[in-house]
């Protein structure tokens, strides 16, 4: 590579532009499918060392702007396919609104940013976290192995489209093996689904977390539908009756218990959260120099956003007052969330 340190190139954007679509669109997807997204990180920063090694003039501060902007378009896929279906769930919407969708997330999107940039001291250089994905995708960026990684990439992404394509296009065999049996008047189920993506999706989040996946699974169909069924006994079609208890009470095991991991993972945050609110609007007063957005850019940035932000709740309610109300419970409920 030549000694070029431009950033901010034609070719990085373009670049960047494609591949967040393409892998937030992946995330898209893969996390209605299976609940859960994947870092675009990493494949991001070896398909751009991949390519910008085919010009002349190529920097790792490219490859970084590309990788760190896919990495941002699959945030904000996972916040919008997490949230939004609610809305059709509930009835609020029939169809998914693209203008709607992208105002929100747009807002949402922003807010994130703006509220990462006073925690940024925080949570890297105070509480000194470890960040594993970070420190991978910098030795990828430092490797000069980034031609046959991305070989590897391109491979198993067209055999993981083929097998795609035979399976739901052709229709050559099951997506998923499932066998539901009653014993007695309890209804057990097990199944195992039969996808590529799934699998990279187990490998990427290695054993522990793929433990706590299995064990979901385990408690929802070897437990508690067996244990509903026992004392709730239902005549008729056993599968019919099996998916309909898993969609209407059983899988709200699970919401409980992401809430739970959340609420707790913000009180943790706390102490640290409020200690870098303090240690920000200290360094203000003083007018010590930072590399981060000053607290006064931050505010004007915030001020601008809350303006849309009010409007699209006063269209839903058509009350000033509550959606003043709703408009900043959703700003303290994204900063502590964007933590």
């Amino acid at each position: 590579m030549l000694n070029n340190n431009n950033e901010l190139t034609l070719k990085s954007i373009l670049l960047a532009i494609i591949l967040s679509i393409i892998l937030s669109a992946a995330n898209t997807y893969l996390g209605l499918f299976a609940g859960m997204t994947v870092s675009a990180s990493i494949p991001a920063a070896i398909i751009s060392m991949s390519i910008l090694k085919l010009f002349k003039n190529s920097n790792i501060k490219e490859n970084n702007l590309v990788q760190t902007s896919a990495s941002a378009g699959e945030s904000l896929a996972a916040g919008v396919i997490f949230t939004f279906p609610a809305l059709i769930l509930l009835g609020y919407w029939n169809n998914f609104d693209y203008i709607e969708v992208t105002k929100i997330a747009l807002i949402g999107g922003l807010l994130g940013v703006i509220f990462t940039v006073p925690l940024r001291k925080t949570l890297i250089i105070e509480k000194k976290l470890t960040f594993p994905e970070g420190i991978a995708t910098s030795k990828i960026l430092a490797s000069a192995n980034s031609s046959k990684l991305g070989k590897i990439i391109l491979q198993s992404s067209i055999i993981g489209g083929l097998f795609k394509f035979f399976q739901q296009g052709l229709n050559l065999w099951k997506p998923s093996l499932e066998h539901i049996f009653k014993y007695n008047n309890s209804i057990f189920g097990i199944a195992c689904d039969l996808s590529p993506a799934l699998l990279g999706v187990g490998y990427i989040i290695g054993i522990n977390v793929g433990i706590l996946v299995l064990m979901g699974g385990i408690i929802s169909w070897l437990i508690a539908i067996p244990i509903y069924t026992s004392q709730n006994p239902i005549d008729g079609n056993i599968n019919n009756i099996a998916w309909d208890i898993w969609n209407s009470k059983i899988r709200f095991l699970g919401v409980g218990a992401m809430l739970v991991g959340g609420f707790w993972s913000i009180i943790k945050l706390l102490k640290p959260i409020f200690n870098g609110i303090i240690s920000n609007f200290n360094n203000y007063k003083k007018k010590l120099k930072s590399d981060d957005l000053s607290l006064k850019f931050i505010g004007l940035l915030l001020i601008i956003i809350i303006v849309p932000l009010f409007f699209i709740y006063y269209n839903i309610f058509n009350n000033y007052f509550f959606s003043l109300l709703i408009t900043f419970i959703v700003l303290i409920i994204a900063f502590f969330f964007s933590s």
